[in-house]
Order: structure tokens, then sequence, then C-alpha cells
């Protein structure tokens, strides 16, 4: 994150104005109510607001390496404290020695000057003062912190936007619909049954499809149950070239995921795999549950030697997107290709 006062031209020009604002404010008690000499009171003033100028652009650096979120309340109130004390004396320092410094030059009427209040009160001004500023640097982080964050939510909305889009057009599209519906004529008779029997799948997975808000979680049953009606629905074009294989225990079912996210996945798997291959194409779906974290692993083998369809990989694109926006991480799509496999481990974090 950028130093609000340093990267910023209105944030220097800001911090100025106030700095000047707290000389001036120093020298009107010095001057008029204290009723000190006007060079007496200038020296005064600028003795304790100059080491300022300098100590509060550098206490950015100490807010932004103690992290309240990671080390608690607690640590950090006593490193600030240590902080504070180290930073009290510093100022302290500089301001006895700027003092010092004016005290033995000529002044008129021969009159030293005298500093403004007492060191002890100085000290208690400074860790004053010190609080202030880390409160200040706090609030500008958290603002930041939460811009961004409105920001990110934002960029999910038209993300999302996207996807239903791209969902849509790759769950619903004229070619999925046209080998659906000729494997159900063909079907109807030789095998009226099936047929009939395919045509509720189709029906079911398109409504299930259509009814979806892909902002939101679904329960991993759900989204399992509608993958199924789509590979079998699939499996009646390739018949004995598909086989499926699920590992899923009864006890995560309930877990939740992103809606409709698995789709593109079993997609590129008939695209690239069961399409182009004359041997039989496995693809096998593995979930589990570790370190509070569901992991769901797809995998199928393919042929080699076969020319597959080149493609621009935006259903994988949009998956790794829409995870990095939902859970604020970008580790949670893995892609691993071998000669004759292709797999894809997901992690979806279980917060409740």
């Amino acid at each position: 994150m950028e130093h609000p006062i340093l990267s910023h031209r209105f944030g220097l020009l800001i911090y100025l104005g106030f700095w000047f604002s707290f000389t001036c404010a120093l020298f009107a008690i010095d001057w008029y109510f204290q009723a000190n000499f006007f060079q007496n009171a200038l020296i005064s003033s600028l003795s304790i607001s100059l080491p300022l100028l300098i100590i509060a652009p550098s206490i950015w650096y100490i807010v932004r390496h103690i992290d309240v979120d990671k080390i608690g309340r607690m640590a950090a109130a006593l490193h600030h404290i240590t902080v504070a004390i180290i930073m009290v004396a510093i100022w302290l320092s500089l301001t006895y020695l700027i003092f010092s410094f004016f005290d033995k030059a000529p002044i008129a009427n021969n009159d030293k000057p005298e500093i403004i209040m007492p060191y002890y009160w100085l000290a208690f001004m400074a860790f004053a003062i010190y609080d202030y500023i880390v409160m200040v640097y706090y609030v500008f982080i958290y603002y930041r912190s939460f811009k961004s964050k409105i920001e990110n939510e934002a960029d999910l909305k038209n993300l999302i936007k996207e996807a239903e889009i791209n969902a849509l057009k790759s769950q619903i599209n004229p070619h999925f619909l046209f080998n659906s519906l000729n494997s159900v004529s063909s079907l109807t008779l030789v095998r009226p049954e099936q047929s009939r029997d395919m045509l509720v799948k189709l029906s079911t997975f398109l409504r299930y499809s259509l009814d979806q808000d892909l902002k939101e979680l679904n329960m991993l049953s759900n989204e399992m149950e509608n993958s199924r009606l789509y590979l079998e629905i699939e499996k009646v074009r390739f018949g004995d070239r598909l086989i499926l294989d699920f590992e899923i225990d009864e006890s995560i079912k309930d877990l939740k995921i992103p809606n409709l996210i698995l789709q593109p996945i079993y997609e590129n798997a008939i695209k690239h795999g069961v399409h182009e291959s004359l041997e039989p194409v496995v693809i096998k779906t593995k979930a589990e549950i570790r370190n509070n974290n569901l992991i769901i692993q797809i995998s199928n083998n393919f042929d080699k030697d076969a020319i597959t369809p080149k493609g621009k990989g935006i259903g994988l694109k949009n998956i790794m997107e829409r995870l990095n926006l939902i859970y604020g991480r970008t580790d949670l799509l893995a892609i691993t290709r071998t000669e004759s496999n292709f797999v894809v481990n997901m992690e979806f974090p279980q917060n409740n």
C-alpha cells in the first residue's frame, strides 16, 4: 500500500498544512498566552515541531509492519507502546538539540529563549500525538481495504455477468441441444423408454442451470446431481466410450461450493477427451475434506495422438477468477497435464 503522505501530492499538502497549523498553535500559546517574546516563541515552537515533520511520515512504516489482524490487539498495543517510547525519546532529543542550538545564538534584548513547557509535559504531548497519528494511519488503511473490497465486489459482479453468459452459452449451446435432441430422436423408435428418460434428464438439467445465481454458493450434492445429469446425457451419445467414476463421501455432500463451477471442467473433459478419442475415457471425480477445505479432483485420460480442438481456456480462467474474488486466494485451482491424463484440483474453503 502506498504511503498516504509521500506518494500523493495532495496528501503531502494536507500534511504540511496540519504541521504548519500545529506550529502556529504552539507559537500562539507561547507568544500570546504566555507573553513570551516573538523571537523566543518562534524558537520554542520550531524546536518542537521540526522533529515532527520527519517523525510523523516515518510512523506509517511502523503501522504497516504491525498488523493487528495477524498478531492481535494486545500484541499490537505492546508493540506500539514500545515504539512510542522510542519515538518520544527521539523527538525530545531532537527538540533539545535544536533548542540548544538557538539557545547559544545571540538573542535580541539579551533574553534567552525558554521552552514552551517542561519536558515531561512535552513527553505527554508527544505520546498523545503519536497515538493520534497511529489512529489516522489505521483509519486510512481500513478505508483503503474497505474501498478495495467494494471494488472487488464490483469486479465480481461484472465477472458473474460474464460467467453467466459464458455458462449459458456452454450449457445451452445449439450443438449440445442439437446432439441431445438428435440422440433422443434416434432412440425414440429403438428404445422409447430410454429416449423418454433422456428427455426428462435434459429438461431437469436445463431448468437447474437457468435457475442458478452464480454469485451464490450451493451444496455439493446439488452441484453433483446436476453434473451427473449432464454427463449421463452425454453418455447416451458416446456409450461405452465414456466411463464415469465418482468417489464422494456422503458426509461431505452438504459442504458448499460456488454454483455451476464444475460444469466447465466436465465440458472440457468431454470436448478434449471423449470427443477426440476412440478408446474409452474415464472421467473420475474425487471429493474429500482436508484441513477444513473441500478438495475436488476431476481427471480424465485422453488420446495423446489425437488432434484436440484448440480453445482459449476461457472456462478455466473464469473459474480461477471466480475463486479469487469469492475466497480472496489465487492458489485454489491447480491443473496437471501428463502425457495422457488431465487433472484439475480445486479447493473450496469452508468457513462455517
